[in-house]
């Protein structure tokens, strides 16, 4: 009995190490891979930025991504374009068995200098919004497609490649998304400094924004009446504003409905954050924190706007019905314009040419000029042809029928 008592008590104390080092080795494992606290996250990020190391970054961003959706549920997709760009879209997703729609939540990650606010931010929100709906992802309406920009500063390549090579006919690539199953994309871009934090969704009130704002607090809608924007007015930027340079354009022009998250002024010319770091290696972490303490609320409020929006019951039967209320821009985009306008102008110079040329011919006939009257063959006169001759032979000077000779002579 006394051997038995020993033999379990070493069997427990067997089993005891065995269960600590099993929870010693989660708990080390999980420390490594869980995700990072905004704070922390958005310092590291600016951090390696400033490194200017693409695949320090990409893999950061991809460690922090898994450690949200699982392993197997992001990628790093290359790309490249015809003027020789290439890099590297961050791509995640949640999938929802119950449907092939989905929306799609981007933001870009390439930067001036640490790009604090232009644009660790924006991948912060990202981030946050990334752990929001996985944790409610049995309440989403659809799929739900994260997408870390490259080359947004370079000119919207890394998100131009993404729709042109992701977005296809579901029978022309594998995998790929079709166009009209993607209900909106959440584009999020600079929103940490500048005066106002900005919904831009269409040139016009749309039941899509209004869902947007009625979750938020802090966002404004963008002003639509002209005069608002001071110099801004003189490029366009009222109801029919075209459509704003960031990562969200190549899915409008696809006439995909979109909405924007920015922050700005606009009572100077150009975008503005309010700081004047954007795009310059100024850009940093601590003057974020210098500019913008409560930058975190900005973050935490596009985040949750995001995710109270998506979660929203009415969220499917209004997306479903946003692309009715799309601005039409495909007559000021069109590419054919330019050849367009030169035919146009043909044809103007063509129809003034006629014109003118008939002009011309009346002038000439109502004119004063001598009208000629040249001809080939002349119509002869009967004195040409033969003349009379009173003299000739007959009684009392009169003709008579003895002479033919004596009536006329005919010329030789």
């Amino acid at each position: 009995m006394k051997k038995l008592c020993i033999l379990l008590a070493i069997l427990l104390l067997v089993c005891l190490l065995a269960t600590c080092s099993v929870f010693a080795s989660a708990e080390s494992v999980s420390a490594e891979t869980a995700p990072l606290d905004m704070q922390p996250f958005i310092e590291q990020l600016c951090e390696l930025n400033g490194t200017n190391d693409g695949g320090q970054i990409r893999d950061f961003l991809l460690r922090q991504f898994r450690a949200v959706l699982g392993e197997s549920n992001v990628i790093e997709r290359y790309f490249a374009d015809q003027e020789q760009n290439s890099g590297y879209n961050i791509e995640g997703f949640i999938d929802v068995a119950s449907t092939e729609q989905c929306v799609v939540i981007g933001a870009h990650y390439d930067a001036v200098g640490e790009g604090a606010n232009d644009n660790a931010a924006g991948i912060a929100v990202l981030f946050e919004t990334m752990k929001l709906l996985y944790a409610q992802r049995g309440s989403l309406p659809c799929d739900i497609l994260f997408v870390a920009f490259d080359l947004e500063e370079e000119g919207l390549v890394g998100s131009t490649r993404y729709v042109e090579s992701q977005l296809h006919d579901k029978t022309e690539t594998h995998g790929a998304i079709g166009n009209d199953d993607v209900l909106l994309m959440f584009n999020i871009d600079s929103i940490a400094l500048g005066d106002n934090l900005y919904l831009m969704c269409e040139n016009k009130h749309t039941d899509i924004a209004d869902l947007i704002l009625s979750h938020s607090d802090m966002l404004t809608e963008k002003p639509y009446a002209k005069g608002v924007y001071g110099e801004l007015d003189s490029f366009g930027y009222g109801y029919y504003e075209a459509v704003q340079g960031s990562d969200h354009t190549p899915f409008r022009l696809n006439d995909i409905p979109t909405a924007l998250f920015f922050s700005g002024n606009y009572g100077i010319l150009g975008y503005s954050d309010g700081s004047g770091v954007m795009n310059t290696s100024s850009d940093t972490y601590s003057n974020l924190i210098a500019k913008n303490p409560d930058y975190a609320k900005r973050i935490d409020s596009v985040a949750n706007t995001i995710c109270d929006t998506l979660t929203d019951t009415d969220f499917a039967t209004i997306a479903q019905n946003a692309r009715k209320q799309l601005v039409n821009n495909r007559l000021t985009y069109n590419r054919w314009w330019p050849a367009l306008v030169v035919l146009g102008v043909l044809v103007i110079l063509a129809v003034f040419t006629w014109l003118y040329h008939r002009k011309l011919q009346k002038k000439a006939i109502l004119g004063t000029g001598e009208v000629k009257s040249d001809k080939i063959f002349d119509k002869p006169q009967a004195e040409d042809i033969f003349s009379f001759d009173n003299t000739a032979d007959g009684k009392n000077g009169k003709d008579t029928d003895d002479d033919l000779d004596g009536i006329f002579t005919f010329k030789k």
